[in-house]
């Protein structure tokens, strides 16, 4: 940046100060971390962010703008890893890379960069780091498939680091999660012996044997995630319950508006569905659990990142769904979306709300 364009951009930033001072809204945050990302300066263009989000979290283009400027930097250094890659091969290089796109939810780049890896080097952490992307793919996806490929991906990386602690913990927490109690106690039992005595590892090998009896295998377990598209314990309680209720009361809100004709909370393999009735609810619920689901299937095998949402407009009108990590709001309506009924269904992505027997199979 030339002395001409930065006197100017240092001119804009102090408007955009004063404008902000004299009155602090979520227009005014976003004007300022823009003119600092003009200006080059992406980590003070966060920080405006984060300021603007703590004062007004429920904002979506600040939290979207937050977003883009964390991209925007992350693929910056990837460029500058990318570069220095090219010059000078070496392992510390690889693994800043193959992290930041493994933290990034860019799952497809990030075994691309590994197998060029391996195949250079066969380096240990490599292996560990692949380890981790099979495991964030089953997370997000909950097949089978991928629980045998993380399964298989954490045997490799043991067998490689057989005195390294963290993917037998990465084995141990993935157990856990699908509630394949046994196998959990005995990878725990393995831990122990890396490093015994460690008394938080000795608390988790009492309280998995208390669980063990009569606990399901692996392939029993994972066929029970499959077939719910939940883990175990991630619904239930009073807090569940509440959150239910208040999805119940949003989409009976969203579904009373004349020009709506379905409003949807989908999660795990059901839906609560306001609007339409017997067949025709189940038909639509299927329809958006199938769009939402090739949707981030292709983002992850694009290498995209999340999915933050989805928007068909045609004849029968505009249909929008928000994806949570693990569940979604949907509205089907006539009309078009509009800001109010587009925060209401951003709100409703990521309640987590147990969906119980009162859900229209999907």
């Amino acid at each position: 940046m030339n002395f001409l364009n930065r006197f100017l951009s240092l001119g804009r930033i102090r408007r955009s100060k004063r404008a902000l001072v004299a009155d602090p809204t979520p227009r005014n945050y976003l004007a300022l971390a823009q003119q600092y990302s003009l200006a080059g300066r992406s980590d003070a263009a966060q920080r405006a962010c984060v300021e603007g989000l703590a004062a007004f979290p429920a904002n979506i283009q600040l939290s979207r703008y937050h977003q883009r400027t964390r991209r925007s930097e992350r693929e910056t250094r990837l460029a500058e890893l990318h570069r220095e890659l090219a010059e000078a091969p070496r392992a510390p290089l690889w693994r800043e890379l193959c992290e930041i796109l493994i933290e990034s939810d860019e799952l497809v780049r990030a075994e691309e960069e590994l197998a060029r890896w391996l195949a250079r080097d066969k380096d240990s952490e490599a292996y560990y780091l692949l380890a981790r992307v099979h495991l964030a793919r089953f997370f997000a996806d909950r097949g089978r498939d991928q629980g045998r490929a993380a399964w298989a991906a954490l045997e490799q990386a043991i067998a490689h680091l057989p005195h390294d602690l963290r993917p037998l913990r990465a084995k141990l927490d993935f157990l856990t999660r699908i509630g394949a109690w046994k196998d959990a106690r005995d990878c725990a039992a393995r831990c122990l012996a890396v490093e015994p005595g460690t008394l938080e590892l000795e608390g988790r090998y009492r309280t998995l044997s208390a669980r063990a009896e009569d606990a399901p295998s692996f392939e029993r377990a994972l066929h029970e995630v499959e077939r719910s598209g939940k883990l175990p314990g991630e619904d239930g309680g009073a807090g569940a319950r509440a959150s239910t209720g208040s999805v119940q009361a949003l989409l009976r809100e969203l579904a009373g508006q004349p020009d709506v004709q379905a409003a949807l909370y989908v999660r795990g393999s059901t839906a609560l569905v306001q609007g339409p009735k017997g067949a025709t609810a189940e038909r639509t619920a299927r329809s958006v659990q199938t769009i939402l689901s090739g949707s981030r299937s292709a983002a992850r095998r694009l290498g995209l990142g999340q999915v933050f949402q989805i928007q068909l407009e045609g004849s029968f009108g505009t249909l929008s769904i928000a994806p949570g990590e693990q569940d979604a709001g949907a509205l089907l309506c006539s009309g078009p979306l509009g800001r109010s009924r587009e925060e209401a269904l951003l709100g409703m992505a990521g309640l987590n709300a147990a969906t119980g027997g009162e859900g229209v199979p999907s």
